[in-house]
């Protein structure tokens, strides 16, 4: 079985190109550049990422482009002796571009660039493994991976388990893994094999070394940590570029004597590594760091460390390739012309960056709220549940215009929405199978988007927590039937596809989206809720004192914290309404305890209309990290390190039915029934119906319970 081959680094297209110039602060080609240039005898330049997601643009600035990477890498190319050019996959998708085009763009692009090799990533098989297969197949390059077999234990079809390149002379081996999740992670068939990383990576090792190669290296799309045990495991092994983390290193680490390489993915970075090709010993390095002058604010400076192997390139001074840039610009004019017309116009913010793994954003909102409409199933939706991950550009639009691309972006992936019948039981189980806790790469995230339920997560020391789960204002009932729209990704993957099919909608995710907004909608204001509420310690509430105009909670303080945050404190009911607390004082009948004050008729409003009733006081506090002690990648972590949070959150349930009580003693009226009618300082509760900010044509800016500007407060939670 022929599982790879040699390619030459001949070059065609070197005299078709433009020197790059430098801007203040920037860089310049042939031998003036902040590092010196390598290519001495005896020694190979890789040259590494790529992990394009199928753009050929950033998502957040147009001008950080594959048409400028490409010259870059070209005069990289040009200057240095025996480089090669090596990426770490997902390159095909997901993306705007990656959906309408299903990869033929980008393999037209990466071929024209040269590429040496690609380490095939999870994405690469977004459209199924045939399409994947003719992708690979219509490449003029290899693509690697090691550790996934046909049934018949047989390379992908189109792909190689590992190939050689030759470089000035010398024999430079790579291979590709992938996660083993990857089953989990993609439509990869069920009966296909997904090898261990390490005993695959052994095994190309080997065999690459028996090919003759001077320097084997790993185009990796493992995670991040993996690295480590790969480079402790394997013997052999002389490089590790790349990641499907999306990690920016400082610096390349030596890890038991593997050069690991991490800059990003996209068009931000560009890494460089000379090394000696008989040791494999790293000679020198270089971060290429990709910015747009014409972007920056006055004070604002160009990207990189304070290290000098971090060169910054100025991309409004690189001059491209004239035949390249009409071919991007053939793909990106079509996709215009299709997507580029306005659907709606948003009155804030849509967040659709990675912060969606991490805490409750509009655009999340906006998206499960909307998925609970689809179809017309005769009764309502009583939840929608989108996973994070397939809220995809990493960008934020508006407030102004929302473009069919844009939404297009946003949702790039050929998931269909279904709707299934699922007990209670069950829906709790997978919200919490969906925590992601501390330790980790990113902190602990709920890693989803939900409509029609709210509840508390709690995500530390590796295990995961779900409290207080509610579904439509009213507590879960594990044994009742729910409706729960998601897209067949999460079905499939998740119990919730153990549920009763009700309803194959057809629809993909992103043309649903548009239509919908493009029909229904002039404009929209979508706000952040109290749907999904991070709790990183539970606290005891020690007494309640109502007063003529005031009610003082006294809470305990949780062991972990180091300091509370006094603005951040508020009441919130399961419906999402909130009472914000006016004060907050260390509390004078007990230590390690604080006194929480409101006033007393919203207070008792919110608690006369909760469920059971279930009334919350959330607060923020600084996390002590002796306390909790986290390492990760062996250093202390910096709490609260997951994205979206400034510190962590504590809550207490109160005895609002006690609370009640006492006031209707004093009052000698029935309190709960007046009090119902009286409103909270908030307006409206938060709704969780479906669309339950939508009025009129639009989303009314303000109909949610908690505006924008409630600073800190929102942004904890």
């Amino acid at each position: 079985m022929v599982e790879g081959h040699a390619r030459p680094t001949t070059r065609t297209r070197m005299t078709r190109r433009g020197v790059l110039a430098a801007a203040a602060g920037g860089m310049a080609i042939g031998g003036v550049g902040t590092v010196p240039v390598a290519g001495r005898s005896g020694t190979v330049t890789l040259l590494h990422d790529t992990h394009f997601h199928g753009r050929f643009e950033a998502a957040d600035r147009a001008t950080n482009d594959i048409v400028a990477y490409d010259a870059v890498v070209s005069e990289y190319r040009a200057t240095h002796d025996g480089a090669v050019f090596l990426g770490n996959g997902d390159d095909l998708a997901p993306s705007v571009l990656g959906l309408e085009y299903e990869g033929e763009h980008m393999v037209e692009a990466l071929n024209a660039m040269e590429v040496d090799a690609v380490g095939a990533g999870n994405h690469e098989f977004d459209f199924g493994v045939e399409t994947a297969s003719d992708r690979f197949a219509e490449s003029e390059f290899p693509w690697v991976v090691a550790n996934l077999l046909t049934p018949d234990g047989d390379p992908v079809p189109g792909a190689e388990r590992w190939s050689t390149v030759e470089a000035d002379g010398h024999t430079v081996g790579v291979f590709g893994l992938v996660s083993e999740s990857f089953h989990r992670i993609t439509d990869y068939p069920d009966d296909w094999q997904v090898l261990d990383v390490v005993e695959a990576a052994r095994e190309a090792v080997a065999a690459l070394r028996n090919d003759g190669a001077d320097l084997v290296v790993l185009a990796s799309h493992v995670a991040s940590d993996t690295h480590e045990r790969l480079a402790a495991d394997v013997d052999g092994l002389d490089v590790i570029v790349g990641s499907h983390s999306d990690v920016v290193y400082a610096a390349p680490e030596v890890l038991d004597g593997t050069v690991v390489a991490e800059f990003g993915d996209e068009f931000d970075h560009l890494g460089r590594l000379t090394l000696d090709a008989a040791s494999g010993d790293l000679l020198e390095w270089e971060r290429l760091d990709f910015y747009d002058s014409t972007a920056l604010e006055d004070d604002e400076e160009p990207p990189g460390g304070d290290r000098p192997e971090h060169t910054p390139v100025d991309v409004s001074t690189v001059e491209g390739d004239d035949e390249f840039r009409a071919l991007v610009d053939g793909y990106l004019e079509d996709l215009e012309e299709r997507l580029g017309e306005p659907v709606v116009e948003s009155e804030v913010p849509l967040n659709a960056t990675f912060e969606n793994y991490a805490r409750e954003t509009a655009f999340g909102n906006l998206l499960t709220d909307l998925m609970r409409e689809v179809g017309d199933l005769g009764r309502e939706v009583d939840v929608a549940i989108q996973n994070a991950g397939g809220i995809r550009s990493n960008a934020v639009y508006g407030p102004g215009e929302i473009t069919g691309r844009d939404v297009m972006d946003v949702l790039p992936f050929p998931n269909e929405i279904e709707v299934y019948a699922v007990d209670g039981a069950t829906l709790a189980a997978y919200l919490e199978a969906s925590v992601r806790p501390m330790p980790g790469d990113f902190g602990a995230q709920p890693a989803i988007q939900v409509s029609g339920l709210s509840y508390e997560w709690r995500g530390h020391f590796g295990e995961a927590q779900v409290f207080n789960v509610f579904v439509g204002g009213e507590p879960l009932d594990p044994e009742a039937k729910y409706l729960v729209a998601t897209n067949d990704f999460v079905a499939g993957r998740s119990v919730l596809g153990d549920g009763d099919l009700v309803f194959a909608s057809g629809q993909l995710q992103g043309p649903y989206v548009k239509e919908r907004l493009e029909e229904d909608f002039e404009t929209i204001a979508p706000e952040r809720e109290h749907r999904i509420v991070r709790v990183d310690e539970r606290v005891e509430q020690r007494g309640v004192d109502l007063a003529e105009e005031t009610v003082t909670v006294t809470l305990s303080i949780p062991d972990g914290s180091s300091g509370v945050a006094p603005e951040t404190f508020r009441a919130i009911a399961p419906d999402g309404e909130v009472v914000d607390a006016t004060d907050v004082n260390p509390a004078e009948s007990e230590a390690d305890t604080i006194d929480v004050t409101f006033d007393r008729d919203p207070l008792l409003a919110a608690a006369a209309g909760d469920v059971e009733p279930r009334l919350r006081v959330l607060g923020g506090f600084d996390p002590d990290e002796a306390y909790y002690d986290y390492d990760l990648e062996g250093e202390d972590a910096e709490l609260p390190v997951s994205s979206g949070y400034d510190r962590f959150q504590l809550r207490a349930q109160l005895d609002a039915e006690a609370m009640l009580a006492t006031a209707e003693a004093r009052a000698g009226t029935d309190t709960a029934e007046e009090l119902t009618t009286t409103e909270s300082s908030e307006g409206d509760g938060a709704g969780l119906g479906p669309l339950a900010t939508l009025a009129g044509a639009g989303l009314a800016a303000g109909s949610a319970a908690h505006a924008a500007g409630r600073d800190e407060a929102d942004e904890e939670s």
